[in-house]
């Protein structure tokens, strides 16, 4: 008896304690409980309100409305939102009923929320939210400055841009397709989503250059193959390209170049996430993320049904175009540092560049983009008899952009006549220094050597003559 008395003391001491407001009425509308923060909230005390019938509540004006009447009509669960008389706010109350085994209404229970509380809470969650997405931004651009130390420059804001929407690509599981032009860095962009998703940690990042896969392999490259599955087959079998990138990312370079069989094998593949080894029967459960990547443009082949529109937009999720070097300068002179102090360290060299080189090569078209650059680069660390690599020392290709370049600065200032003047002279005495022969110099530039010599006279040219040959 002791023992159900203290359970009954400890239920009462429970329900006072809950910092809800609690209203019980039964069946029929009679108040048979309420708790102590309905009282501290309403400032209506328990003992004027038990005995009597919820209508009291309403013939003495403390609410227009009575959710428990509510209840007892409809025998559903109620939510509104009330006002009590004394009260300066409102009150979220809900009305749940509660029947026996035979589905007579026994009890209605009122649950009390305070409305104002929770739009405070609410509007805190959301202040605390906005601080979270700013956090969040916060560390994108640490995370994005981190990696001008790394191999991805991101120095132009389309640039910074374009890897701050492949860090929200990281965050999911969509397939991704990256365009661009061929050397654009499609693969390093592939890498960075890999490196930055939940992936990293659990699988590896598997790439896969399509146009390099004979056609009569691609099954088996993909899928794998059990024991004996074909003639020359390993006798262990071999998983493929799909099952070792389980729970990690696929690359798929040049998409483009999957032919159509192997499309569809994709397609169903990327739909139901499962796969069949070459000579199985066996079904695999596979986690993947998919990242396809290609220079042409998939649209054009969709329509000449060169590829399968169905698996462009299972693929096409989210798209990434990145811009060509020629469209991001600002990114230009940071890779050739980034190169430069790659290429020093793997050749043991200390090269470097001065400015005019630098101009010249920002100044390039650049149609290999960062590839054609990387490789530049390399050949002018490797070449490059002198410490300080110059304009002297680049493919003509590059001096003769710079100087085009120079000429049209220059015509915003200079009339046609100068310019053409400034340009010959300095053509004239560029070749008379690296020739140190007249004859020379005159047929690398295509004229007689009396006409070199007459615009020598005209540009004042002489100082070089003790040290020229006739």
């Amino acid at each position: 008896m002791h023992l159900m008395g203290d359970l009954i003391d400890f239920g009462a001491e429970v329900f006072d304690a809950l910092e809800v407001g609690v209203f019980i009425t039964d069946g029929n509308g009679m108040i048979t409980n309420i708790n102590r923060y309905f009282e501290k909230v309403t400032t209506i005390q328990r003992e004027e309100l038990i005995g009597r019938n919820v209508q009291y509540v309403l013939e003495k004006d403390y609410i227009s409305k009575s959710v428990c009447q509510e209840v007892i009509k409809t025998r559903k669960p109620i939510t509104t939102i009330l006002k009590y008389k004394h009260m300066d706010r409102e009150v979220i109350v809900t009305g749940m009923p509660v029947c026996d085994e035979h589905k007579t209404l026994k009890f209605v229970v009122c649950t009390m929320r305070d409305w104002t509380l929770l739009t405070e809470l609410y509007k805190e969650l959301e202040t605390v939210k906005s601080q979270s997405e700013h956090y969040k931004e916060q560390l994108q651009d640490l995370s994005l400055q981190q990696l001008e130390i790394e191999d991805y420059i991101a120095k132009d804001p389309a640039t910074k841009t374009l890897l701050q929407m492949a860090m929200k690509v990281a965050s999911v599981d969509s397939t991704v397709l990256i365009l661009g032009e061929s050397g654009v860095g499609k693969d390093r962009l592939a890498k960075f989503i890999h490196k930055h998703s939940s992936r990293f940690e659990k699988g590896d990042f598997i790439h896969v250059n399509c146009g390099a896969i004979p056609e009569t392999l691609f099954e088996s490259e993909f899928f794998g193959y059990s024991p004996g599955a074909f003639t020359g087959a390993n006798k262990l079998g071999k998983p493929g390209l799909l099952e070792m990138a389980d729970n990690g990312t696929l690359f798929l370079d040049e998409i483009a170049e999957i032919p159509l069989f192997m499309q569809a094998k994709l397609l169903k593949v990327l739909q139901e996430k499962t796969i069949i080894r070459v000579g199985d029967t066996r079904e695999k459960k596979i986690d993947i993320k998919v990242i396809a990547a290609t220079n042409k443009n998939l649209e054009n082949l969709v329509e000449k049904h060169q590829f399968r529109e169905d698996l462009y937009y299972r693929l096409n999720v989210f798209q990434l175009n990145i811009p060509s070097l020629r469209q991001r300068r600002t990114d230009i002179a940071p890779l050739i540092s980034y190169f430069l102090n790659k290429f020093n360290e793997k050749f043991h060299q200390t090269k470097t560049m001065e400015q005019e080189a630098v101009e010249a090569l920002i100044n390039y078209e650049w149609p290999g983009n960062i590839r054609e650059l990387e490789h530049a680069i390399e050949r002018l660390v490797v070449l490059s008899p002198e410490s300080v690599i110059g304009i002297r020392h680049l493919p003509e290709t590059f001096s003769k952009k710079l100087l085009i370049t120079e000429a049209v600065r220059m015509s915003d200032k200079l009339p046609l006549k100068t310019i053409i003047d400034e340009v010959e002279k300095a053509i004239i005495l560029h070749r008379i220094e690296k020739t140190n022969v007249l004859q020379d110099a005159a047929r690398e530039l295509g004229i007689d050597i009396s006409t070199l010599t007459r615009k020598k006279q005209k540009y004042g040219i002489f100082k070089k003559d003790a040290s020229l040959h006739n």
